[in-house]
């Protein structure tokens, strides 16, 4: 391909992920939220919103403000063109677009599912909250920032406002000091159990844990060492 026609597939592609309404027929909104959907909305996606609010509000960058565009792909395919190359998730918030797109969903049973053997499924309502906190985050400190912050605060600092993983927290923790040489099955558990030692041991805001500069290593490793003080 000549560099013209693949700068227009990039065009297109964000044009794509900018402006995706035309592949969902469907949408509801609540309150600060509007979802869009491939396929009619089950109703019980209101108390999905509900218990990803009360998650958010714990959060002292919260904004009633900020609205918020949930695109349910409703198929590993689908979420896999829209999402690039955070196919192999369960949500994923495009910088700069603010776009939230969901991998294939279970509503009614507030559950969000990946393509993959293990581990392939988390709560609806705790994906929302994560992937709308990035949007905080964004929000208060730039995207620019956020997109070049160390990925233990600001996805720990998701994960630690959504309240659930893939995992339980007190499994990775487990995993943490059964291996703790190679975090690859349970690094986000570790990431969030990272910043909820910062703001709830070390008595840290959220304003001095995303401004700050830490050695995370150390930061590791004086999680590592408070964890049965944490109550793991």
């Amino acid at each position: 391909m000549t560099s013209g026609v693949l700068g227009l597939l990039a065009v297109g592609y964000l044009l794509l992920i900018s402006f995706p309404q035309p592949l969902f027929a469907y949408a509801v909104t609540y309150e600060h939220y509007t979802v869009h959907s491939r396929e009619p909305v089950d109703p019980a996606i209101e108390q999905v919103l509900y218990s990803a609010e009360i998650r958010l509000k714990r959060s002292p960058i919260y904004n009633a403000d900020m609205d918020r565009s949930i695109y349910l792909t409703n198929g590993f395919k689908m979420y896999a063109l829209l999402s690039h190359k955070a196919y192999n998730s369960f949500g994923n918030t495009v910088p700069f677009v603010s776009n939230i797109f969901l991998n294939k969903t279970d509503v009614p049973a507030d559950l969000v599912f990946m393509n993959r053997a293990k581990n392939n499924s988390r709560s609806l309502s705790g994906v929302i909250a994560h992937e709308t906190t990035h949007l905080f985050i964004r929000h208060r400190y730039g995207t620019v920032a956020a997109s070049i912050m160390p990925a233990w605060k600001n996805e720990g600092y998701c994960e630690y406002i959504a309240g659930d993983s893939t995992i339980p927290l007190a499994e990775g923790m487990r995993l943490w000091r059964d291996n703790p040489g190679d975090d690859t099955t349970y690094r986000f558990t570790k990431y969030h159990a990272m910043v909820k030692y910062l703001l709830e041991v070390e008595g840290l805001t959220v304003d001095e844990l995303f401004t700050g500069t830490f050695n995370e290593k150390e930061i590791a490793a004086k999680t590592f060492d408070s964890l049965e003080n944490m109550g793991f």
